[in-house]
This record gives C-alpha cells, sequence and structure tokens, in this order.
C-alpha cells in the first residue's frame, strides 16, 4: 500500500499553489479613486475580542474581494500620494515664470570733508531712494522689470538750487540672452521634465494597483483550491471508512482476514491525519484571502467563514503571441513609464549642451522722469521730454570644464538609459512569449488531467464491483482510492493554475484594469 499518497499530493498542490501565487506581482480592481488620506484608524481590541465567538458567514464574489481590496489597502493609499507630488513638481517649476512684486528702500547718507567754497569745509548728503514694480522671466528667457523708482536727494551744498529734490522715474528693463539661456525648449525645460516625471508616477500607481487586483484574484483562487483540496481529503477518508466499515462486517462472517481490517483501519486513521493537514490549509488560505481584502481591519468580519460564490473558469482562451506582445507595448505601465523616461534624458542632453554656449546677454532700460520740491509734485512733471535709455551687453566665456562634463554626463545617462531600455523590452518579449506558453499548457494540463479524472472515477467504480465480487484485494482497492483522489486533486489545482496563468498573461500584457473593467481617475 501507497501509505502518505494523498497527503503528500495535497501537501504538494498547496506548496505548489503558493509558489505560484509568490510569481503573482501584487495587483488589485481600482473602481473609482484611492484615496490618500493621513487619518489612521484606531485600533480597538475591545472589539474584536468581543466578536471572537460570534458565528459570521460572509459569501464572496471576485468583484467583491477585488472591491474590498482596494477599501484599505496601504501601498495603494502610499503609491497614490505620489502623483501628487509630482503635480505640485510642475506648479513649482512654472514657478519660475510667476511674475513678482518687488519692493526696494535704501537710506544713503554721507558726511566728508570738502574743499569746495560752496560747502564750507564739509559736505553732507542725505538720499532716501524707494522702487516698487512687477518684475519677472518669459519662457523665452527674457527678464524683464516695469516698476517705478522715487528718490528724496538733500545736500549742505549751496549750489543745490533744489534741496531736497524729488524724482520720479518710471522705467521698463528688460535682458534677453542671445545664446546661452535663450529659447523656449531650454527655459521650458523643468516643466516639462516635471510633468514626465508625473506621467511616470501615474503608471507606476497603475502598476500598482494592477498588481493588487492580480494578488487578490489569485488569494481567491487558492482559497476555492484550499476548499477543494479539503473536499477530495474528506472524500478520501470516507471511502477509506466505507471500505472498513465492508471489511469489518466481512470479518465478522470470517470472509477476510485480520490483515485486511488491519490495513483499513490504518488507512483509515492515516486519511484523517490528511483531512486535518487539509484542514489546517483551508485556514490558512482563510486568513490569507482576509488580509488580501483587508478584512482584518473590520473588527466585525476579520474572524467571518467566508464562502465563495465564484469558481474558477474554463474556457479556451485564443492567444495570438503578436497580438499578445502588441498589448505589452501598449499598455505595460512599466514600458510606457520608461518611455517617458527616455524623453527627460533627451531634455537633460539639449539643456546641457545649450550650457555650452557663451553667455551673451542684451540689456537695456527705458525710464521718463519728473523733479519737484515733493514728491506728488515730481510725479506730476513726469514728462516725455526728459527720457532715459541705455542699452548694452553682457558676454561671459567660462574658463572651467563644469559645463562640459555636465553635458557628457548627460549624454552618458541617455546611452544608460536606452541599453536599459532595450532590455527591458527584451524582458517583455520573453515574458510574454513565456506566459502565452505556459497559459496553453495549462490549458492542456486541465484537458489532460479532466481526461484522467473521468477515466479513474470509470476504472474506480468497476473496481467496486470487482471488490464486491471478491476479486480485488484490499490492497488494491486502497490503492485504486488513492489514484481516484490524485486525479480529482489534480484536476482542482490543474484548473486553478491555468485561471492563475490567465492572471499572469492579462498582467504581462498590461490588460489587468481593461479585462478586468477597471478604470483610473485622472489624478
Amino acid at each position: 500500500m501507497k501509505r502518505n499518497a494523498i497527503i503528500k499530493n495535497t501537501a504538494k498542490a498547496a506548496i505548489l499553489s503558493m509558489a505560484l501565487f509568490a510569481f503573482i506581482p501584487a495587483q488589485i480592481v481600482y473602481a473609482a479613486k484611492a484615496t490618500s488620506g493621513t487619518d489612521v484608524p484606531a485600533f480597538n481590541k475591545e472589539d474584536y475580542i468581543a466578536t471572537a465567538g460570534e458565528r459570521i458567514v460572509m459569501t464572496l464574489t471576485m468583484a467583491d474581494c477585488m472591491e474590498q481590496a482596494l477599501k484599505s489597502n496601504s501601498e495603494i493609499k502610499i503609491k497614490s500620494i505620489d502623483p501628487k507630488l509630482r503635480e505640485d513638481d510642475v506648479k513649482i517649476a512654472w514657478a519660475e515664470f510667476e511674475p513678482a512684486l518687488k519692493g526696494e528702500y535704501n537710506l544713503y547718507y554721507d558726511a566728508e570733508k570738502s574743499y569746495s567754497l560752496f560747502s564750507q569745509g564739509e559736505m553732507k548728503t542725505r538720499n532716501i531712494t524707494t522702487g516698487a514694480g512687477i518684475e519677472g522671466k518669459l519662457v523665452t528667457g527674457t527678464q524683464y522689470r516695469v516698476g517705478m523708482d522715487l528718490e528724496r536727494a538733500w545736500t549742505s551744498s549751496i549750489i543745490q538750487t533744489m534741496n531736497p529734490a524729488y524724482t520720479a522715474e518710471p522705467k521698463v528693463t528688460i535682458t534677453q540672452p542671445l545664446f546661452r539661456g535663450f529659447g523656449i525648449e531650454v527655459n521650458e525645460a523643468e516643466i516639462r521634465i516635471a510633468k514626465n516625471r508625473k506621467s511616470m508616477s501615474d503608471e507606476d500607481f497603475r502598476n500598482m494597483v494592477m498588481e493588487v487586483i492580480s494578488r487578490t484574484k489569485g488569494s481567491y483562487y487558492y482559497y476555492h483550491l484550499a476548499i477543494e483540496t479539503r473536499t477530495i481529503a474528506k472524500l478520501w477518508l470516507e471511502r477509506a471508512e466505507s471500505l472498513y466499515s465492508v471489511n469489518k462486517a466481512r470479518y465478522e462472517k470470517g470472509l477476510v482476514s485480520s490483515v485486511d481490517l488491519l490495513e483499513t483501519e490504518a488507512a483509515v486513521a492515516e486519511r484523517n491525519k490528511g483531512y486535518i493537514a487539509s484542514e489546517r490549509e483551508l485556514l490558512k488560505a482563510e486568513d490569507d484571502l482576509r488580509f488580501v481584502t483587508n478584512l482584518v481591519d473590520d473588527p466585525e468580519l476579520w474572524n467571518a467563514d467566508l464562502e465563495l460564490a465564484d469558481s474558477p473558469e474554463f474556457t479556451e482562451k485564443k492567444i495570438d503571441l503578436i497580438t499578445a506582445l502588441e498589448n505589452a507595448f501598449i499598455y505595460r505601465p512599466d514600458y510606457t513609464a520608461a518611455e517617458i523616461g527616455l524623453r527627460n534624458r533627451d531634455i537633460r542632453v539639449k539643456v546641457t549642451k545649450n550650457g555650452l554656449l557663451p553667455t551673451v546677454d542684451l540689456k537695456g532700460s527705458f525710464g521718463l522722469n519728473g523733479l519737484d520740491r515733493n514728491t506728488s509734485r515730481a510725479i506730476e512733471k513726469i514728462d516725455t521730454d526728459y527720457e532715459e535709455w541705455n542699452i548694452g551687453a553682457v558676454v561671459k566665456i567660462p574658463f572651467g570644464g563644469g559645463d562640459r562634463a555636465k553635458y557628457d554626463q548627460a549624454k552618458q545617462e541617455k546611452v544608460k538609459a536606452l541599453i536599459e531600455f532595450k532590455r527591458l523590452e527584451q524582458k517583455i518579449v520573453l515574458e510574454v512569449r513565456d506566459k502565452v506558453r505556459k497559459t496553453e499548457i495549462q490549458y492542456q494540463e486541465v484537458k489532460a488531467s479532466q481526461l484522467a479524472l473521468e477515466k479513474e472515477k470509470q476504472n474506480y467504480h468497476a473496481q467496486e464491483e470487482r471488490y464486491a465480487a471478491g476479486e480485488v484485494s484490499t490492497h488494491d482497492m486502497l490503492d485504486y482510492q488513492d489514484k481516484l483522489s490524485r486525479a480529482e486533486l489534480d484536476y482542482a489545482g490543474s484548473l486553478v493554475e491555468y485561471n492563475i496563468a490567465l492572471i499572469e498573461l492579462d498582467k504581462t500584457q498590461g490588460l489587468t484594469l481593461l479585462n478586468n473593467g477597471i478604470e483610473l481617475e485622472e489624478r
């Protein structure tokens, strides 16, 4: 007799299922908007203790689990903050072009000896200057200031006819870079980089939601397999108990030996251990589903018995490798994020290349002025006949190699990113091909295990008739029961593995959200 046969297969199926789920990235359904609140709910242990003894049965569909998993998922909450941070980065980048109101005040005093006949041996000067205006920068790199400057000038010199003298001067000042720092592309670089980072953050968030979806679906199917495994283990035990009852009656009539009776007793004891083991695995799978759906956070439902309303489906999925590859390069968040990252590298190269140019800035200003004995009258006397203007240029040619190093660094980082991007493309191609193959193989395994189960059932029923006629030994009958239970377990496991393969294929193509009817709100 093959002892522990079904127990070993039960354990094998459980371990295999756990291994499969370990490879399924964390995933979830996101039907509406992931919250990013910072409030942490208080833990009230009394509520949990109060409901620990209650018997609550909760029936869950797959959609229920996915929705429940999103309600309080900490990974989703953390990831949902990143797009908001990147949105603020965009605003910060735009702030460079926001106009600002600037005011100035300056008090100047000077007292010095003088040899002038008009200053009586010393010269004193006291000036107060104030100014206010709007200044800022345009996306072309142009810097501007539009404002008004006021001055009160007093001196001890007797030759100044108006003392103190008040002047008012409205002025426009413009500085325009011609080489370094010129152009919309260069000046808006940080804005475009910030926007791209926001888009990359959105893709990372989408990827996280996909992972939570897949994790939840995987846990649901694993729990279903645990339920099936326990059911099979129970049938396995019941068949041995039934055989024991038959052998006991036969033994009492002297039709079988004590060895046959002892063998069935041992089988019953051993299979009972297998049933207990399957119960333990079931409870663990149930807790895993509670955890991934965040039911553990609900004091009323944390200890509820979970029943599943949905079962793994078995429908053939026609999968075309070319279509799957096209989907992956369109929908995968990591690929989209990598493409956006390359655009940022291009921007950095252009900006640092512009930084190699010399600084040649044109500077010019134009103003009018008015003069009188007080400020208000000075302002009134501002006239176009009294103008002030200047024009000039600033040239700066650095001798250091820092700018060249920045440019070289940006080019090398772009080359590195391109290599990584090509590696990602290769990885996607291999991953998609592997998942397509795996799905096809798993489909064939379900078909094969289904056929094997049908044949094992037919064979078992035929052997039951032979056993009743005394043509089959107790040992052989127990072996046939083992084969039937193993076939039942193989079919249940292959069906779950096929559905998990479909989950993995969806994620590899980036179709998890689309195929589960999930739409993420614009963030």
